[in-house]
């Protein structure tokens, strides 16, 4: 398979780097998605800070 005998086909270029960029947002949103699980506090709760300085 040499480069010479096939026809340029830019449709076939890049598709690992797509999939690394791909891969790379699926991380980055279930990491931020799991940080928002552990750190939210629902708008109608305290602050624990709040209680801790009455």
């Amino acid at each position: 398979m040499s480069s010479s005998s096939e026809p340029y086909d830019p449709n076939k270029l890049g598709w690992g780097f797509a999939a690394a960029i791909i891969v790379l947002a699926i991380v980055a949103n279930v990491t931020a998605y799991s940080i928002h699980k552990a750190t939210y506090l629902k708008p109608d709760k305290p602050a624990p800070a709040a209680e801790a300085a009455h």
